[in-house]
C-alpha cells in the first residue's frame, strides 16, 4: 500500500528534472547584406511553426527543446528560406544568428526596388545626400507616381531649373545660370555629355539636382560644375 504514495511522490520530483533537461535557442534573424532585422520571420522546428514572438531586433527565445539534433527553419517573405541542424544537449542554452539572403521572391516590385536600393552602393550615397537636404531629389517612387515620361516631365518640377525648347529641341539649364552655361551631367557617376530633355526615364532609379556650385557636393564638384549639375542613376549600373 505505501508503494502507490512512493511511486506518486517520485513522478512528481521527476518532472521539474524532466523539463530542465529540454534545451533552449536565442536566435536573431537579419538581411545578410544590409544587416537590417527581419522582425516579420517565422520559425520552424523539425518542419513545425514554433510559438515564438520576434522582439523589434528580430530576436527570439525558443525553449522546450528536446535534446538530440533538431531542424531550425527560418523564413521571411522575399527571402531565400534558411535550414540548419542544431545538436541541442540536455538543459543547454545555444545562441545563433540566422542571415537571410534577400531574393525578392513573391514580393511585390515596389519592396523589392526599396530594397534593392538599400543593397547597392551607389543608391546609399544617394539616400545619404538627400538626407543633407541640400539640392532636389527625385526618387524612383516619384517617377512611378507622378507618370514622368522623359527626364523633362521630372525636371520641370523642380524649382529653379528651366527646360528651354525650340525648334531644334529642348535644353535643360539653372536659371541662376549665365546665358549659354549648361549643367553638368553625372550618369551612373561618370560624367556624361548631356542627358536630353526627351531622353526616357523608365531605367532612371534616382535624380539629383544642384542648382549651383553652393549646392554640389564634393563628388560632384569642378571648373564644370559652376553652372550646376545633374546626377542621374540608373538600375541598370553594376
Amino acid at each position: 500500500m505505501r508503494l502507490v504514495p512512493l511511486l506518486v511522490a517520485g513522478l512528481v520530483a521527476a518532472a521539474p528534472l524532466a523539463a530542465q533537461e529540454n534545451g533552449q535557442l536565442i536566435g536573431k534573424v537579419y538581411d545578410s547584406k544590409t544587416g537590417e532585422a527581419l522582425t516579420t520571420a517565422q520559425v520552424l522546428v523539425d518542419g513545425k511553426v514554433a510559438n515564438v514572438n520576434l522582439s523589434s531586433q528580430a530576436r527570439f527565445v525558443l525553449g522546450g527543446l528536446e535534446p538530440g539534433r533538431r531542424r531550425i527553419d527560418v523564413r521571411n517573405v522575399g527571402y531565400r528560406p534558411l535550414s540548419v541542424f542544431l545538436e541541442i544537449k540536455p538543459g543547454q542554452t545555444v545562441e545563433k544568428t540566422f542571415e537571410l539572403e534577400f531574393t525578392g521572391e513573391l514580393m511585390p516590385d515596389l519592396e523589392v526596388e526599396a530594397k534593392a536600393s538599400k543593397t547597392l552602393p551607389r543608391f546609399l550615397e544617394f539616400e545619404r545626400r538627400a538626407k543633407r537636404g541640400i539640392g532636389h531629389f527625385i526618387t524612383r517612387d516619384e517617377i512611378r507616381d507622378r507618370g514622368y515620361m522623359n527626364m523633362g516631365d521630372a525636371l520641370r518640377t523642380v524649382k529653379g531649373v528651366r527646360v528651354n525648347c525650340d525648334v531644334l529641341g529642348c535644353m535643360i539649364k539653372m536659371t541662376r545660370a549665365a546665358p549659354g552655361c549648361g549643367p553638368t551631367y553625372f550618369v551612373d557617376g561618370q560624367v556624361a555629355r548631356s542627358f536630353a530633355e526627351s531622353t526616357p526615364i523608365s531605367d532612371v532609379q534616382g535624380i539629383e539636382v544642384y542648382r549651383g556650385s553652393s549646392e554640389v557636393p564634393a563628388e560632384f564638384t569642378g571648373s564644370d560644375a559652376m553652372c550646376g549639375v545633374i546626377a542621374i542613376w540608373t538600375r541598370a549600373a553594376p
